[in-house]
């Protein structure tokens, strides 16, 4: 592998008997949290950004690991900053990659999936904006990550353009590494094919980008689902979960709080959508400047924000509460139908 040369390299913290992480940058969002389990079989969760593997790479190192002494590497979903690593990993590891089951058929060539992602992004945009120029600057900003992506691919020789998992996994499978095993939950929302790997009897869950510090992205116009994610939320609620590691962020101190947190969040911003609409008709940039404040339009967030207020929007017009009035299609606003008593939370 073609080692780059960094300013510095992440720190691997040592946060548990022979688990540790390591937080490696990506264009798009915070930094991905990549977990190592070294018992034995070494083990990563999630691998991160295709351009950023030198830097893991050179973390790896700080405990005498590399690519070649990986075993096995899980994946919680095919997001580009989780898995865009599996791309070109098969030339320097013999390590086992595993996915949810059809996660990789569903991809298959990577750069068309990231078109058919792109292409939805861009429909939000439209969806949210009817003045033409400020739709530029916003399409310009969202492309610009996409074409550093398509960049990186040329001009790499050892890159397989073809998502593949080694092994597909099933909510069930427990798979065996050194001296511990990992079992898996089926934990859809953020994106369908979403997996929460555990360590079993320690009650250590990997949720990727299931639960945050704040509510994970829900791509309603691509491969998210607000009802699976409160499902998700509710589900994990249930269990005994004493650690639950991100894949963005810090570990929370109370797994419990974090996820009653996060519900609690989505009904606030719900709510708050719910009676700007029985205010009067609004378009999807109103509604997400009004629920998450005008810093959110300058950010490298705000295409995020339009998903999560749309899936939200999706919802309430599934449910009858908001009816879309078509302007200069795509661009759309929202009038609220429903009850003024209504607040109801499915």
């Amino acid at each position: 592998m073609r080692v780059f040369r960094y300013e510095s390299v992440p720190e691997l913290r040592e946060i548990g008997p022979d688990l540790y992480s390591v937080a490696i940058p990506q264009p798009f969002y915070t930094p991905n949290n990549v977990y190592i389990i070294n018992s034995g079989e070494p083990t990563l969760i999630d691998s991160g950004y295709i351009q950023n593997l030198g830097l893991l790479q050179r973390a790896l190192g700080r405990i005498g690991l590399s690519f070649k002494k990986i075993r096995h590497i899980f994946y919680t979903h095919e997001h580009s900053d989780h898995i865009t690593g599996a791309l070109t990993l098969r030339h320097y590891t013999d390590a086992k990659l595993y996915g949810m089951a059809g996660m990789a058929d569903w991809v298959g060539r990577f750069g068309d999936y990231i078109r058919t992602y792109q292409r939805a992004m861009e429909r939000l945009i439209y969806k949210a904006h009817a003045d033409r120029e400020t739709r530029r600057q916003y399409l310009e900003k969202s492309r610009a990550a996409w074409t550093r992506f398509f960049e990186s691919t040329k001009r790499s020789g050892k890159y397989d353009p073809i998502l593949k998992m080694d092994i597909e996994l099933v909510e069930g499978d427990v798979i065996e590494i050194g001296d511990r095993e990992l079992g898996f939950l089926h934990t859809p929302g953020h994106n369908q094919h979403h997996l929460t790997p555990y360590i079993l009897g320690e009650g250590v869950y990997f949720t990727g980008d299931l639960v945050l510090e704040n509510i994970s992205a829900i791509y309603a116009e691509f491969d998210g689902n607000l009802a699976d994610y409160r499902r998700s939320l509710e589900r994990l609620l249930q269990l005994p979960i004493q650690r639950l590691l991100p894949a963005h962020g810090a570990e929370p101190e109370s797994p419990q709080k974090a996820i009653k947190l996060i519900s609690k969040t989505l009904a606030l911003l719900e709510r708050g959508i719910m009676r700007r609409l029985r205010e009067g008709e609004r378009d999807l940039a109103e509604l997400v400047l009004g629920a998450m404040g005008e810093k959110v339009k300058l950010s490298g967030h705000y295409v995020t924000a339009l998903a999560t207020v749309h899936a939200i929007l999706h919802s309430l017009i599934g449910r009858g509460l908001v009816q879309v009035r078509e302007v200069d299609p795509p661009y759309e606003r929202y009038v609220w139908s429903g009850a003024d008593s209504e607040s109801r939370l499915d």
